[in-house]
Formats: structure tokens, sequence, C-alpha cells
């Protein structure tokens, strides 16, 4: 030890003694000794060998490590919500992906498989409009001539059961009427009384009636009359109703049967006309052959050329 302490030597130490005044640098030999304090105030508060006296005491360590094992569970939570997500997201576009290409191929297919009964029910139904568009031209000119077949039935049975029927017939055949001076009125012998009964008002709806004869016929049918002046027959009967009816309707458009009938018929009218025309055009240029011309001049040059005047040497 006494090697050890001639080796050591110590600088900077203040002296134990007050004694001395004057402070000085000095080598001397270091005692082991030295290093026991006298005082125990001096002793240091901050060791290392204290449990109880660290610079960090476990409240704290625990505080930390409450607060570290928050924060990654914070941390793992956080990251399992974001994966969840992540999954749900990924899951859901593949859902919806999958299920579109799935439903238009899905589509694509029940499209093609049922394609052919699609088309055979637009053939049908194109058939069913041409069809009923044909029945409809038909049938509403039959319906016209049942409607006024069924007219006919009901004009007949009114004039010939009604007792006054016989004047607003003969009222309309004298409206219709150009000479109304003197008239011979044909009638049913059963409405002869209703026409005579009719004259005062015919006098006074036409002012220019002089002379108004009723004669009974039995031709003519109840309800009806005949009417006779001096410019023609007035033929008011019934049946005369009837066919009156009858011209109106054909007067109507004709079925598309008939018009197509009329065109054709009217094209080869126009043919043969053409044809005709054609050959005599012909036959005047065989007339008008030089021929018939005189040294080479038309013949209608030389009559036009006799038949001019002379001139007036005046």
């Amino acid at each position: 030890m006494s090697d050890l302490s001639n080796t050591f030597t110590q600088s900077n130490l203040e002296s134990q003694t007050v004694d001395q005044d004057n402070t000085c640098e000095e080598e001397r030999a270091f005692q082991l000794n030295e290093l026991i304090l006298e005082k125990p105030s001096m002793l240091r508060d901050f060791t290392y060998d204290s449990e109880n006296a660290r610079n960090f005491d476990q409240a704290n360590v625990n505080k930390a490590k409450v607060g570290v094992k928050e924060l990654l569970k914070d941390a793992l939570d956080k990251a399992k919500r974001q994966a969840t997500d992540i999954k749900s997201k990924a899951q859901k576009e593949g859902y919806d992906s999958g299920y579109s290409e799935g439903f238009k191929k899905g589509e694509d297919a029940a499209r093609e498989e049922f394609k052919p009964f699609l088309e055979t029910i637009e053939g049908l139904i194109s058939d069913l409009t041409s069809f009923r568009k044909g029945m409809y031209d038909k049938v509403e000119r039959e319906m016209v001539e049942m409607v006024v077949s069924l007219a006919k039935k009901v004009i007949h049975f009114e004039f010939s059961t009604r007792d006054d029927a016989v004047q607003e017939m003969i009222h309309l055949a004298v409206k219709s009427v150009l000479d109304r001076e003197s008239m011979v009125i044909k009638i049913n012998p059963a409405d002869k009384g209703y026409a005579e009964s009719f004259r005062p008002e015919l006098h006074h709806l036409f002012g220019e009636i002089k002379n108004i004869t009723f004669e009974a016929h039995s031709g003519i049918e109840r309800g009806g009359c005949v009417v006779e002046t001096n410019f023609g027959v007035i033929d008011a009967q019934i049946d005369k109703l009837g066919e009156q009816m009858d011209r109106i309707l054909n007067l109507a458009p004709a079925l598309p049967e008939e018009l197509s009938s009329a065109a054709n018929e009217q094209a080869e009218e126009l043919v043969e006309e053409d044809l005709e025309s054609s050959a005599d055009n012909n036959n005047l240029q065989d007339e008008n052959s030089p021929e018939d011309s005189v040294d080479g001049q038309d013949p209608t040059q030389n009559k036009d050329d006799e038949t001019e005047p002379p001139e007036d040497n005046n």
C-alpha cells in the first residue's frame, strides 16, 4: 500500500488546517484514509445504492408503464379498426364488382337465351298490328253499311207506323221543288186525310203555292209521296230515301283492295293508250314517206304555194 500511496498525488486539495494563511501548491503523498469523510453531513443525497433514493421512483415508473400500455393499446385498437375497415371495404368493393360483373353476365346470358322468344313475340305483335289495321279498314265500311241498314229499318218503321209522318215527307219534298205554283202530290190512300189536313200549313209555309192536288195511289208506300210539278217529278218515297243513303255511302273512300285494283286498271289503260299513240305515229310516218313527195319536195308545201294569193301590183 505504501507504493500506491507514493505514486498517487493530489492537487488543488484544500488544507484541513486553518492556521495556514498562504495557500500553496505542493505535492505530497496521498493517504487512503483521507477518503473517509469526517462529518456525516457531507454525505451525498444521490446514491445508486439506496433503492428509495433513486432519481426515478417506482410511482413514476409505474405511471410511465401504464401510459405506454395505454398508448400501445390505443395503437393496436386503431390498427385493428383500420384493418377491419380496409377488409370490409375490400369485401364490399369485391362484392360490388363481382355482383355487377355477375349481373351483367347473367343478363347477357338471359338475353341470349330468350332472344328467339323475344323475336317471335315481336313478330307476333307486328302481325297483330297489321291484322288489326287491315281488319279496321274492312270492318269500318261494314259497320257503316250496318248502321245505314239499321237507319233504313228505323226510318221505314217510323214512316209506316206514324200517322203524321207523311206530313214531314210532303214538307221535305215541297221544299226541294223549284216551281211551287201548281203541284200534284200522290200519296198512299191511308195518308190522304193527314195530307189534306196539312194543306193550310203548306200555304202558310210557301206563299207562292196556288194550286195543290192530293191524289191517292196504292202503289205508293205509306209515309212517302211523289210530287209532280211543271219542271219535273220529286220522288220522296221511303225506298228512294234508302237509295239516296246508299248513294251517299258510295261516295265514301273505297277499301284499300279496291283502290289498288283501280290503280292497276288505270295503269293498264295508260299502257294501252301509249301503245295506240305509238302505232298512230308510225302510221303517220309511213304516210309522209319520200315516195309520196314530188321531186323531193313536201306535197303540203306545193299546196301552200298554190293557195298563196297573187301579189297586188297596184
